[in-house]
């Protein structure tokens, strides 16, 4: 691990283009530490699109003071004041490959359950699980398994798995949201795997953030249906048992 200071990112005021900076003094740490990542050109994309996820975070709050949404929003925003630089720092240097580089970052700023933020743990197995919420790991062991990426739904004790990996060859995918999810999902071990090709990650890593949520949020209503609160999801991205 590195001997970067983190207090040197942590809870800086908030002020324009603040995200933006974090982004890209973080990248030039990373690039003098030597760590594989991907090209400059990649960290300016990725200021601008988490400034504007902060913004935009922000405007939504305002547009809703006084709400549970807003204060969401707002604690959106402060997770990335606080963490962000050092979670992309330290998540890049564990990753060891530019390519997961770029799933990790975009999974840093996007990644949601459909309910919550999802969380990433540097720490892992070292905190409780959250009462309601997710978190991930990266190159974590499950079972026989160590995918690049391990996402753990929590719902009051109950927990649902989800790993991420990047090795798939690129295939012709349907263009059905649903469809393409399930036809890159596959199960090992009981593990639900969902597995992008190089290509897919280095071509938009976005996407691919955005294919993870919508798993994650159909095991996520699984939970909730569990204990009460919601109907059963209407969509399984999971290969049918013998598929």
């Amino acid at each position: 691990m590195s001997g970067r200071d983190p207090s040197r990112y942590s809870s800086p005021r908030w002020r324009p283009r603040v995200v933006h900076d974090i982004v890209l003094a973080v990248a030039e740490q990373m690039e003098d530490a030597g760590l594989p990542m991907p090209p400059a050109a990649f960290y300016r994309t990725l200021s601008e699109h988490a400034e504007s996820a902060a913004q935009e975070w922000i405007a939504d709050a305002i547009a809703q003071a006084g709400t549970e949404s807003a204060d969401a929003d707002l604690a959106k925003v402060r997770h990335l004041l606080d963490t962000l630089g050092d979670e992309l720092f330290i998540g890049t240097e564990l990753a060891v490959d530019a390519t997961l580089a770029r799933l990790l970052a975009y999974l840093l700023v996007d990644c949601t359950d459909g309910y919550n933020y999802a969380c990433c743990d540097l720490h892992w197995g070292m905190n409780p699980d959250p009462e309601w919420g997710t978190r991930w790991g990266i190159h974590q062991d499950i079972r026989d398994l160590s995918p690049a990426f391990l996402f753990k739904l929590c719902r009051k004790g109950d927990v649902r798995f989800l790993a991420v990996e990047c090795h798939a060859p690129t295939r012709r995918l349907p263009e059905d949201a649903a469809a393409r999810l399930r036809a890159r999902t596959l199960i090992v071990s009981g593990v639900p795997v969902l597995a992008f090709s190089p290509a897919e990650i280095e071509g938009d890593p976005a996407a691919c953030v955005a294919e993870i949520g919508n798993a994650l949020a159909i095991l996520a209503q699984e939970l909730l249906a569990l204990h009460g609160i919601e109907p059963p999801p209407r969509h399984d991205f999971r290969p049918r048992t013998g598929a």
